[in-house]
């Protein structure tokens, strides 16, 4: 009991200084997305995008009963050497929302939706129900994408 206390008193106190988000089901958290800048940046288990993505607006939602909404505008690679793919998603047709918390063995992906269309100018919303964890320490929430059918590198993220 008591190292649990303990343990519970260094995740209040490491969230009022760095102000990390406590999810614990107990609040929510809203943050506003970035997008991936290619620097080989991964988020916990996820692995950078391969090119440089810009973003004109996203926002991310996590409600503390597990609703997520994720939406983006103007998501498209910002990357000269992808030629005339350049201002396009460029094969990414998808994009899965995935909930990557701090645990004791790291931050890891602990939750992710299915995949949502990214359209052709880079638009996309998300909105499922997603099952996290107790104690889902310092939330980021992180867009995925699909390319070729599969998921791959985080292009939009939060906390960053």
């Amino acid at each position: 009991m008591k190292s649990v206390l303990g343990a519970l008193a260094q995740v209040a106190i490491t969230s009022l200084v760095v102000g990390a988000p406590v999810l614990a089901h107990a609040g929510d958290f809203e943050g506003r997305l970035v997008a991936c800048p290619s620097n080989g940046t991964s988020i916990g288990d996820v692995r950078s995008c391969g090119k440089i993505w810009k973003l004109k607006s996203g926002k991310a939602e996590l409600k503390a009963d597990g609703r997520l909404e994720v939406e983006v505008r103007g998501l498209v690679l910002d990357d000269p050497t992808t030629g005339a793919f350049n201002g396009t998603p460029d094969g990414v047709d998808g994009v899965a929302a995935a909930v990557i918390c701090s645990t004791t063995t790291g931050a890891r992906v602990v939750a992710q939706t299915e995949v949502a269309t990214l359209g052709k100018s880079g638009d996309a919303k998300v909105r499922a129900k997603v099952s996290l964890p107790d104690g889902c320490i310092a939330p980021v929430v992180v867009l995925r994408e699909r390319y070729e059918g599969n998921i791959g590198g985080w292009l939009a993220a939060t906390g960053m």
